[in-house]
């Protein structure tokens, strides 16, 4: 997508991203409200400075971002997609690994947010597509829950980031989606890297001579500093453009009141240059990306969390949690959202049982 149509694209639609629309025109538009999640697997904040990603600048650039969010302390991507998608934190939802503990889950108490969404508006097309399976298949669409997806829309699992963009593109396209979930993956395969391969992948985004002395930046040194990770997060950024691009051809574009939010599961790194899942700063570290019509500051002296974007979807589709669905996440950046109180993230490590993540997970 070329940067100059995009920016013209930006600035002529609604003031998106970081417009001034006033009190009435909000309420107004509440109604039409609609959300669009773009899952970024294993991406780590600092990539975003060091890689060529024109999409996600100006997203970034027209709206708010935070470089410095977190995910839980197991930093592996089935606690980190079911906080992020469910609002609470591991001690509630019980996932702690990628694979075992789906079989303790807790999502017919703590759903996948698109669940509350079907419950509360169930008029909402509501879509999600990932290439990573369990995302469906045991957050969404979770044995608790009858072994189905409920009233959800549209369910893809995919073969290849590729073919996430090309259903987010065909739901905008040719469908009125209110709701769209996407996890793109290979930026997380490629920090895992594939064996033989020497060194096989790495976290690490920064090229040689760039790295800073004493920056808390993991196992990143020219030795392991892997250009596919780099190369794999530009690929997916085009992809990005596509879906943007798409996006704003909508025909009632301008009627829309979309809230895009962009987010990794976790950060990799920080112990073993190709791996994640340890409590170490740079494997949870994330980062929030919101753009809207309108957006308020994001909180300042404030940890900002992963469980942030289910309750920040919620708050801008007009749904009022419910006390009984306990969520740890908070609305952000949004007008009228109560003001932010910094709370504590749970402990779920147990380094007696832990495995880190050093597949394509």
């Amino acid at each position: 997508m070329r940067v100059k149509t995009f920016f013209l694209l930006l600035l002529g639609s609604l003031s998106l991203l970081g417009g001034c629309a006033d009190k009435a025109d909000s309420e107004s538009s509440s109604a039409a409200a609609r959300v669009m999640i773009i899952g970024l697997d294993g991406t780590r904040a600092e990539a975003l400075d060091l890689a060529h990603t024109p999409n996600l600048d100006r997203l970034r650039l027209l709206g708010q971002t935070d470089l410095n969010a977190i995910t839980g302390d197991v930093s592996l991507s089935g606690p980190g997609w079911a906080s992020m998608l469910s609002g609470v934190w591991c001690d509630k939802h019980q996932v702690v690994d990628n694979d075992v503990s789906w079989g303790n889950s807790q999502f017919d108490r703590f759903p996948h947010f698109i669940r509350r969404v079907e419950q509360q508006q169930p008029d909402l097309r509501t879509v999600s597509v990932s290439h990573w399976a369990a995302i469906n298949d045991e957050i969404l669409c979770a044995d608790e829950a009858g072994d189905d997806c409920g009233p959800t829309d549209r369910v893809v699992n995919t073969d290849s980031d590729a073919q996430v963009r090309d259903v987010i593109v065909d739901e905008l396209r040719n469908a009125d989606p209110h709701v769209l979930f996407m996890q793109f993956d290979d930026i997380d395969h490629a920090g895992h890297g594939t064996p033989p391969a020497s060194p096989p992948g790495g976290f690490c985004p920064y090229p040689e001579g760039d790295i800073i002395a004493g920056e808390e930046n993991g196992l990143c040194s020219p030795a392991n500093f892997n250009p596919e990770y780099v190369a794999t997060l530009e690929l997916t950024d085009e992809y990005i453009g596509d879906i943007l691009d798409a996006l704003f051809a909508r025909p009632d574009f301008h009627a829309e009141n979309w809230l895009i939010m962009v987010s990794p599961d976790h950060g990799g790194g920080g112990v073993v240059f190709n791996q994640h899942g340890f409590p170490q700063a740079q494997d949870r570290r994330t980062f929030l990306i919101f753009a809207a019509n309108e957006l308020r500051p994001f909180p300042v002296d404030a940890q900002l969390k992963i469980v942030d974007v289910t309750a920040s979807a919620l708050f801008h589709l007009g749904i009022v949690p419910e006390p009984d669905w306990q969520l740890d996440g908070q609305a952000i950046g949004l007008p009228g959202a109560p003001a932010y109180v910094d709370t504590a993230i749970p402990t779920c490590y147990d380094p007696a049982v832990f495995n880190p993540d050093s597949g394509r997970s």
